[in-house]
């Protein structure tokens, strides 16, 4: 069988990169995309035997979305399943000490940058007839289902948008055969969060607020992500998936 193309964005760090390899495990062939760190990436395609390639991408700048998805047709092929994991969070911001350049950033490239991301994809899979059986999976955050914690609102915000966009695009492209997915993981162990976390009070703090009392490990939220794409849970789309080790407690 052919190998299918899976493109994620974010692919060269966090969550992304472990999708990234456990779907290379899994047989894709993977585009991922890379902002500022092209060593990361090159570091991931050198592993790759050849099946993963990496392409720039800045959501910050919506004029670089349809190169990146050009670059991965013309290079690798019509891909089948879009991860968009690709997203920042700033760090911790109270109300009353907002700016509209930080909402703004916040909003381009969490929710703005995802939904043309899945536009383009959407339009590549119809003018190449390629769309049974595709799927999409929108990384999004345990946050959206409690506001975020201190600090956070607006990237809870960020991450509400992508659940309500999601459940609508499920909607629209459900008679197209594609299906569309929203994974809301907890708080997980990556470079995002190695500064929070390596503080044992915060990490003791953090812990303590989960039913499962830990936090996550890229792959508990990389092997769902890969059962998603497989096809064989197209039925379930447009479910928001909780990656939360049993919730929030408190």
């Amino acid at each position: 069988m052919k190998e299918k193309i899976l493109i994620v964005t974010g692919g060269n760090r966090g969550i992304g990169r472990q999708i990234a390899l456990s779907a290379l495990e899994a047989g894709w062939q993977v585009a991922l995309s890379y902002k500022a760190n092209k060593t990361s990436a090159d570091e991931l395609v050198q592993k790759s035997n050849g099946r993963a390639k990496a392409f720039p991408l800045d959501l910050l700048n919506s004029k670089t979305i349809l190169p990146f998805f050009s670059n991965v047709r013309t290079e690798m092929g019509v891909p089948s399943a879009l991860v968009n994991a690709a997203g920042i969070d700033p760090g911790p911001v109270k109300l009353g000490e907002l700016s509209s350049a930080f909402i703004s950033e916040m909003m381009t490239v969490n929710v703005a940058g995802l939904m043309l991301c899945c536009d383009t994809f959407l339009n590549q899979l119809r003018e190449s007839n390629a769309t049974k059986g595709a799927s999409i999976v929108n990384i999004s955050s345990m946050a959206s289902t409690i506001g975020g914690r201190a600090g956070k609102t607006v990237y809870a915000a960020s991450k509400g948008a992508v659940d309500v966009f999601t459940v609508g695009l499920a909607k629209e492209i459900a008679a197209e055969k594609i299906s569309a997915f929203s994974v809301r993981p907890g708080v997980t162990i990556t470079d995002m969060t190695e500064k929070l976390l390596s503080n044992p009070e915060n990490a003791a703090r953090i812990k303590s607020s989960i039913a499962c009392q830990e936090v996550a490990n890229p792959l508990d939220i990389a092997e769902p992500v890969i059962d998603l794409i497989s096809g064989r849970f197209s039925y379930a789309s447009g479910s928001l998936i909780n990656l939360g080790g049993g919730g929030f407690v408190f």
